[in-house]
Parts: structure tokens; C-alpha cells; sequence
């Protein structure tokens, strides 16, 4: 019997010791994500979603300030292997979206890792545009609205 995994959402500053292993082990070790590529300066200014399963960091998540159109960025989705398919992405990408929604965010944007598109698809997001690769990885953009947008 598994407990649920617990989300919390911190700065860099809290989220950093524990984020940068679990991204280190599975996009640079065993996706081959160029080290280079894996650490860059939205880091600091994201709020990074840290997942805890008994008391073991299991999965982080960032989420991306809003640009001048209300629009978020997720990214940097990952869960360690021996814990995938127990809910904890689903966790980490619900605790993003919620934080984005506080924040009035009108649209959510991610590169899905083109494998796990219908993950995100079961969240109500929307692939848009073709195929890419990024780092090497076959990607697609996805998008989920979160708010109408006002008049004003």
C-alpha cells in the first residue's frame, strides 16, 4: 500500500537541493539531456514543485513566471523511474496548475516529451504545431486555457 505523495511548492532557494537530483537522474543520466542545457537562469525566478513520497523526493516540476499575455510555462517535469505510474506527476502538474490559476494565468504551455503527450492531454491540454526535438528528445507544444481572458 502506497501513501500519497505530497507536493509542496517552493523558490529555488528551498527547492533547489532537492529538484537537482531527481532532474539530474532522469533528464542528463538517462535521457542524455547535455548537463548544459538542464540548469538555466528560469530556475530562479520559477516556482518549483517538489513531490514527497514517505519522506523520499520522488518528482519536481517548475512552473514559469506569466508573460505580458498571462501565459505560464511548465517545465522540467520528472519523476524518478522506480516511482512512475502512482499518480505523482499528476500530483506535481495539479499543484502547478493550481499555483498558475492563483495567479489569474490565462493559458498554461509545456513541450511534452512526445511519448507522454497523453498524459497531458488527460489534463485538457491541446497539442499545437508539429513535432520538434529539444535536447535531442522528440517534443510537442501543448496548451491549456485556465481562464477567459477580460475585457479591459
Amino acid at each position: 500500500m502506497h501513501s500519497c505523495p505530497s507536493v509542496a511548492l517552493l523558490d529555488w532557494s528551498g527547492a533547489k537541493s532537492m529538484a537537482q537530483p531527481v532532474r539530474r537522474t532522469v533528464f542528463v543520466v538517462e535521457q542524455g539531456v547535455p548537463v548544459e542545457l538542464e540548469w538555466d537562469e528560469w530556475d530562479e525566478r520559477s516556482m518549483h514543485a517538489i513531490a514527497t513520497l514517505d519522506g523520499k523526493v520522488v518528482g519536481t516540476g517548475r512552473l514559469l513566471p506569466a508573460d505580458d499575455r498571462g501565459t505560464v510555462r511548465i517545465g522540467r517535469m520528472a519523476v524518478m523511474q522506480e516511482f512512475r505510474g502512482q499518480g505523482i506527476g499528476a500530483a506535481i502538474l495539479a499543484a502547478l496548475l493550481a499555483c498558475a490559476r492563483e495567479q489569474r494565468a490565462r493559458e498554461a504551455l509545456l513541450h511534452a516529451q512526445s511519448y507522454v503527450a497523453a498524459f497531458y492531454r488527460g489534463f485538457g491540454f491541446i497539442e499545437r504545431g508539429d513535432e520538434f526535438l529539444e535536447a535531442g528528445i522528440a517534443h510537442v507544444e501543448m496548451t491549456l486555457t485556465l481562464a477567459a481572458r477580460t475585457p479591459g
